[in-house]
Formats: C-alpha cells, sequence, structure tokens
C-alpha cells in the first residue's frame, strides 16, 4: 500500500487490506461533516470516498486494521456544528481498490433520514476576515464556511448539495471554486461557498411611494430577480445600500432588513419618536421589542448577564435571550434606553447579538442599539420576500435593506431564558420559549418502538408546531405562529407539505388535540386514522418525554387554554401518571371553575375575568367593593351591564375556565396594572415584574376540599390588602408565593413532580416552586417549550406509547 509522505505508516506492508462501510445519521449535512472526514481518512492512510446522501453520509474506506480503528476513533470526535445520532460500521467485499480518499457527488436513495440542518450564526474565523481589510471577503454580507451560514432558509430538498439550495442560481467564481476543491480550505466543500464576485447582493431604496404604487407589478416577483426587473420598471436604488441605510438609521428612520429567515424591522432603539412611531405604524401599543446590540459589551450596559446567558448570546444559534434588565440610572445618560417605549411595564429585555454578516456590518458603523423585531402582521408568519414587505408593510417602514438571494424556508428567531438554577442540569440551564432559528428539527424521543407506523402530530392552535415520526426518526418543526390566521395557516401546510416531500412521508395517521374547534381538524386527510390525547396531557406527556421519565409523576400543568374532558377550559391541572398504564392520566386536583364574561372578549378585555372572580368571592355584595376595576366597568357599560354581568356569571349557559393563566389576568386587573391586554400573557407578564419579594413573603388563605382548589378566599385577601394600601409589589409576590404553596400542598405525597405548561415561563413562579418542593425531584423543560410549543411533541410521544409492544 503506498505510504503517505506527510504521515508514513508504521504498519507492515504486507498487512491484509481490508474494506469497511460507514455510515452515519444525526445532523452530518451543511456541517462540514465530509472535509472533516476526508482529512482523518487521508491523515491514516486510507483511499475510498465519502459522500452525502438522503440518509446521511456514507463512508467506504479501505486500508489496514490499524490505521481504521484509529480512523474510527477519530469520527467520533467530529466538527463543533455536528451531531451523530446513529453510528455504524460494516466490513464489505472490495469490489475496486481505490487508489486515493475522495468526496464524491452525494447519492439520491429511496429511504429518506438525514436531518435538514440548522442556520448556523457567523464563526469566529468568518468574522475576522469580514473586518480584515487584506481578505478578498472584506465587509461582504453573505461570507459563510463549512462552520456557518444559512442552512434551513435555504434548503430546498436533501441531500444538502448546492444545487438543492438557494445558492443553485450563483456559480462559483475561479477563486471560489478553487477553496471549494481544497482539502485545506475551510471552505472545502461548503455548499453556499461565495463571494463578492460570484456571490448575492444587497440592494436599498427608501423610494417607498414609487415601490408601493408599483405594488401589483413587483407581486410575486421573487428576491432573486427583483432587483434586475424593478430598475427596468424605472425604479431607483442606492448606489450605496449598505451607506445608504446607515445614515438612515442615524437619522431615526424604521428600515425592513432581510436576515437569514427573515425581514426584521429596525430603528434607533434610543430614540423614543422612532419606537413610538414604529408601535403606531405596526398597531403595537404595548408588546415588547428585543434590541439588537453590537456586541456582549453593549449589552450588559442594559441586561444582567451570567456567565451561561453570554454563552447562548455568542453561541451557533444565537437566540434572543430574555434577560433582566438594569435601571435605567446605571445607563450612560446618552445611551439610556427608553425602557417605557421598548418593554413597558415589564422587567426584563429580549437581548440579541449580530448572527450574520449584514448585522455585523450594521451594528459596527452604529453607536447605539437597533429595535429588533419580526416584520410582520400581527399573528402572520415572519415575511420573506421584499415584494411581500411592500404588500403589507410599505406604510410601516421607511426604507427596505434586501439581496438577491431568496428565504425558500421563513424561519423566526429563537427565544429563550436562563432558569438560574442553583444546580446545572444535563439538559441544560435555559428554558426555550420559541424553538426556531437555530435549532434543529431532528430531536429524540426516549422510546425505540420499532414499529413501521409513521404518523403526524400537529400540535395545538396557538404557537403552533408538527411533528413528524417515521421510520423511528422524530422530526420537532420550527415555530410557526397562531393558527387562527389564514397567512400562518398556510405556513403551517406549506412547512408540512415541505417537511413530508424531503423525507417521501405519507403519513396515514394523525394525532390531534381533543378541541373540536382546533384548525388542524379541517385539513387533516379524512381517510387517515387520527387519535385524540388532551391537551394539559399532551404537556404533560413532552416533560415526560425530554427527561426520559420511566416513574410515577405528578404533572403541574397551569397555562391559559386547553379543551378539557368534560368540555370546560382547563388550564390549572394535577395530573398523575404511571408508566403502567402509559396511555391514561387521572386528575387528582384542579383549581375551582369561574366563568369568561362574554367569552373570547374575557381574554382581550381582562377586567370581566377580575369582575368574574370579585362575583365568586364575593357574591351580590360586590357592589359594596371600591375598587378602580369596577370604577373602569362602570364608566364604561354601566350599573346595568354590570348587573346583566351578574346574571350571566348565575347563569348555566357560560362557558366555565379553571386556568392558572386567566386566574394571572383577573388578578392583574383587580390590581389596577392592566384592564386590556395587548398581547398574550401581558398581565401575568406585568405582575411577574412588579412582584418585589417582602422581608416576610405571606401566603394568601385558601382551601383544598375534595382535590378542588378554591381561590375564592385568595381573591378576598387581595381584595382587603389593596383597601389597606399594601404596596402593588407586595402583593403581586404574594400571590406567586401562594401558587408555590399550592402546588407543595397538592405535591406533598409525591416524588416527582414534572412542571409544564406557558405559566411556568414565569421565572418567579418556577422559582418559588422549586423552593417549595425542596428535597423532590422536580423536572423542567428545557429543549422543548413548556408552552403549545411542545404540544406536538407531547403527542407523538403519546403515538409512540401506543404503539410500543405490550
Amino acid at each position: 500500500m503506498p505510504k503517505n509522505k506527510t504521515n508514513p505508516s508504521k504498519t507492515p506492508p504486507n498487512s491484509p487490506l481490508l474494506s469497511y462501510e460507514f455510515r452515519l445519521q444525526g445532523v452530518v449535512q451543511g456541517v462540514g461533516f465530509r472535509p472533516f472526514v476526508y482529512k482523518i481518512a487521508t491523515k491514516h492512510n486510507l483511499k475510498g470516498f465519502v459522500c452525502n446522501d438522503t440518509q446521511g453520509v456514507f463512508i467506504l474506506v479501505q486500508g489496514n486494521k490499524k490505521d481504521l480503528k484509529a480512523f474510527a476513533k477519530d469520527l467520533q470526535n467530529p466538527p463543533k456544528a455536528a451531531k451523530i445520532a446513529h453510528f455504524s460500521k460494516n466490513p464489505c467485499s472490495a469490489h475496486k481498490l481505490y487508489q486515493d480518499f475522495t468526496i464524491q457527488q452525494s447519492q439520491q436513495n429511496s429511504l429518506l433520514s438525514a436531518t435538514i440542518p440548522a442556520d448556523i450564526a457567523l464563526c469566529q474565523n468568518c468574522l475576522e476576515e469580514l473586518f480584515d481589510p487584506n481578505n478578498r471577503r472584506f465587509g461582504y454580507s453573505f461570507i459563510s464556511c463549512t462552520n456557518c451560514g444559512a442552512r434551513y432558509s435555504l434548503i430546498s430538498a436533501l441531500p444538502y448539495d448546492r444545487k438543492n439550495t438557494a445558492m443553485q442560481k450563483f456559480q462559483m467564481c475561479k477563486e471560489c471554486q478553487s477553496e471549494y476543491d481544497n482539502p485545506n480550505s475551510r471552505r472545502f466543500h461548503s455548499e453556499i461557498n461565495c463571494c463578492q464576485v460570484c456571490g448575492p447582493k444587497l440592494f436599498y431604496t427608501h423610494h417607498l411611494k414609487d415601490f408601493i404604487t408599483a405594488k401589483e407589478f413587483l407581486k410575486n416577483i421573487p428576491d432573486s430577480e427583483l432587483y434586475e426587473k424593478a430598475k427596468k420598471h424605472k425604479l431607483h436604488f442606492a448606489h450605496n445600500p449598505l451607506e445608504e441605510a446607515i445614515k438612515d438609521l442615524k437619522k431615526g428612520k424604521i428600515l425592513a432588513i432581510k436576515g437569514i429567515g427573515g425581514y426584521a424591522l429596525v430603528c434607533n432603539a434610543l430614540n423614543t419618536e422612532a419606537i413610538t412611531l414604529l408601535r403606531e405604524r405596526k398597531h403595537r401599543p404595548r408588546k415588547p421589542f428585543a434590541i439588537l446590540c453590537k456586541d456582549l459589551k453593549m449589552a450588559e450596559h442594559y441586561v444582567q448577564l451570567n456567565a451561561d446567558e453570554k454563552g447562548i448570546l455568542t453561541s451557533p444559534i444565537a437566540p434572543i435571550l430574555l434577560a433582566e434588565t438594569k435601571s435605567v440610572e446605571s445607563h450612560t445618560k446618552s445611551h439610556a434606553l427608553p425602557l417605557h417605549c421598548i418593554a413597558p411595564n415589564l422587567k426584563t429585555l429580549g437581548i440579541i447579538l449580530p448572527y450574520a454578516p449584514l448585522h455585523y456590518l450594521l451594528t459596527h458603523a452604529l453607536d447605539f442599539p437597533l429595535i429588533f423585531t419580526s416584520a410582520n402582521l400581527s399573528g402572520e408568519p415572519i415575511i420573506k420576500s421584499f415584494s411581500a414587505i411592500i404588500e403589507h408593510l410599505g406604510e410601516v417602514c421607511d426604507g427596505i435593506l434586501s439581496y438577491n438571494r431568496e428565504i425558500l424556508n421563513a424561519i423566526d428567531d429563537s427565544l429563550v431564558q436562563s432558569y438560574h438554577l442553583k444546580e446545572k442540569n444535563l439538559l441544560g440551564n435555559f428554558q426555550v420559549m420559541r424553538r426556531a432559528r437555530g435549532f434543529l428539527c431532528d430531536i429524540s424521543l426516549p422510546l425505540d418502538t420499532n414499529h413501521s407506523q409513521d404518523f403526524i402530530a400537529l400540535g395545538a392552535q396557538q404557537k403552533a408546531t408538527f411533528c413528524l415520526h417515521f421510520r423511528n426518526k422524530t422530526l420537532l418543526s420550527p415555530y410557526l405562529g397562531d393558527l387562527d390566521n389564514p397567512a400562518s395557516l398556510s405556513n403551517f401546510i406549506n412547512t408540512q407539505q415541505l417537511f413530508c416531500t424531503q423525507y417521501k412521508a405519507d403519513f396515514k395517521t394523525s394525532v390531534l388535540d381533543l378541541h373540536p374547534n382546533y384548525t388542524q381538524r379541517d385539513f387533516v386527510d379524512k381517510n387517515t386514522q387520527t387519535h385524540f390525547v388532551q391537551h394539559h396531557f399532551a404537556h404533560l406527556l413532552s416533560n415526560i418525554a425530554e427527561n426520559s421519565i420511566e416513574h410515577e409523576v405528578l404533572g403541574v400543568i397551569f397555562d391559559g387554554t386547553g379543551y378539557g374532558i368534560d368540555g370546560n377550559i382547563w388550564g390549572g391541572e394535577f395530573l398523575k401518571w404511571n408508566p403502567s398504564k402509559p396511555l391514561e392520566f387521572s386528575r387528582v386536583a384542579h383549581f375551582d371553575n369561574f366563568a369568561l364574561l362574554g367569552g373570547e372578549k374575557a381574554i382581550r378585555d381582562i377586567r370581566r375575568l377580575g369582575l368574574e372572580v370579585l362575583f365568586n368571592a364575593f357574591k351580590e355584595d360586590y357592589t359594596q367593593l371600591n375598587l378602580l376595576l369596577l370604577k373602569s366597568l362602570k364608566q364604561e357599560f354601566g350599573d346595568s351591564t354590570l348587573e346583566t354581568f351578574y346574571h350571566f356569571h348565575q347563569s348555566d349557559k357560560k362557558i366555565l375556565c379553571n386556568s392558572v393563566g386567566r386566574l394571572f389576568d383577573a388578578v392583574s386587573a383587580l390590581c389596577g396594572v392592566c384592564f386590556k391586554v395587548d398581547y398574550e400573557g401581558e398581565g401575568g407578564m406585568i405582575l411577574e415584574s412588579l412582584a418585589t419579594k417582602d422581608k416576610t413573603p405571606k401566603a394568601y388563605p385558601y382551601e383544598i376540599r375534595d382535590n378542588l382548589i378554591l381561590w375564592q378566599f385568595l381573591i378576598q385577601a387581595i381584595y382587603q390588602d389593596l383597601q389597606n394600601a399594601i404596596p402593588l409589589p407586595q402583593i403581586a409576590f404574594n400571590f406567586h408565593y401562594t401558587l408555590a404553596k399550592i402546588i407543595a400542598a397538592i405535591a406533598q405525597d409525591s416524588t416527582n413532580i414534572a412542571l409544564s405548561g406557558g405559566c411556568f415561563q414565569n421565572k418567579l413562579l418556577t422559582q418559588l416552586t422549586l423552593e417549595a418542593l425542596e428535597g423532590k425531584k422536580v423536572y423542567l423543560h428545557h429543549q422543548i417549550p413548556c408552552n403549545d410549543g411542545g404540544i406536538s411533541f407531547g403527542q407523538a410521544y403519546y403515538q409512540c406509547l401506543s404503539l410500543r409492544d405490550p
């Protein structure tokens, strides 16, 4: 066997030649895996080839026993962004003797199981090149390598090859092709390799009136063709796109900027006038904005960050991090954030750092942070094309910075927060609140069913996701928005079709929520078999699956809404699960019911919820109470309408609810801190931000009768505190403290407790609950959202359990 001059083999020349096939599945495409294999194969004098296929990566190697063993060992230390889920090694017959080791063209198989790669934030090497005047990619907005760049947002089919991405329209120049072919280059077989000569180009305009006038002409023109067609239509673009965009940001303009997974609306985060104008134009009075900071130093000026939080912000995922704000007094006077405009009434702020080259180039030229919010209409998916920005948000922004590469798969920025746990958890110290850009769809279930039945779990109405399970592989879709909106529904169906097409999946079984009016029921194929899982049981199962729980557990499920098996709205649940009967749960306790006065209206006008809990706590005596809440209702509706509400409260036709999320809303209305919500969870988020621990926190009174939690006494006590002028921060804290004490009381005979449901995004409630349950094993969500974004994962686990061999 020929020797490699740079690494001579010490094995005797007459060592027998062996041939082996390696099969690797998981995150092994789009992460520099083939170049990695090439380097270690040549290092160990092996011959053969490596290629992508529709299952993952296939390797055929020939060499002696010692070198093959060393090669197999090195395979266990792949590139940082890679993740090997399955690894197989088998001897094979040598039908051909290879003279060298090569990277071959990808192969198409009938069986598809490769993982769709995630979008990866710009790596340090590319960042250094971006700002190196001597580098040929200096200042280039689309610099990338095998370790970073767009993946999921660009892919049209597997395997991950240039021809199957939005880069297929851009032919590499001679220098880029040379890098692509060079085993010693960081861009060796980088499928999105490009430069200023051959790659995508920026374009910018602030002449939006002309574009709005021409929107019918522009409609449905892809971004890859828009610049040329718009110019022929006499529409004007800036000569220096980046420079002009930066100038306009400095002037206080609102821009739509195209990122990796969609457009974002940005403006100067120090400019109160610009932020106020953005809120007016977007019809978003109070929903908090995130801010884009140029680096950690700037971020630490505004929020408190520990080492873990700094790590996640600068990770390849690069999510939005929800962090605790520093007081405005601590800000440099000239760079003080108008927090009352950015995140009204909250003590947390979403922070994100640059993750795309364009973000770095923009923020590098600015000495202020940027408001950074998805470019979409309320409840709709993020916009991914220039023409859609003109059509839907042309009146919102003052300029558009875009480029001529298409986004094939729109995806939002992910959102996380730190638990600040005292002890490190194997699954991490973070809670994923929105699982999207940067996260892989491939996710494991702790159950190998070895069944042949493939299925799709369709999740919930809000924070929609779906979960595919086929050939013992599980894929959780990114966050897809709320399905009440037609555009979000269309995006949900299109993304589902994308996944099914890529994996050639044809599902005959669907798993759905029990709610009879959820939209998913309307588009499920009538010929498929359907299974239904109660909403809160799915929440519990998602926690059980994520934490691989195999023993009895008490699930504490607090959220805003979910259809119960009795037809009422649940959301304050204590559910016991036993692995001996894995498809069943027992409802061991729950909060007492109350009415939604006016049905869905009560979810937006939460004064109605406050009024309803007063009806429950004080009966007819509510008329004697002195509250700002009652004055507000009387002023708008009059005394007679309040009497009508009370009669409705007493009737049998009301919609009943026992949700802790709605109880948070009711208490925030009682306290007068929120009467009508601008966004989901606003009342609860304000209460959490308001809460300040007193030296001697107290639990408000409550009763548990026949496993029914009577909260009416709690409401009476809060009213009394309000009359006694107890500070609102103390009342808010004591309310959280009481909920934790209720959990501890119900869980006193349980050893293992799993927390799930959107209310446990409330860090204060979670922390107080952990303290109240000290000494018990408490399971939290980490990678799977505790909100409805995790419902499909729980549904998928239910179906896997149902298919498990008895």
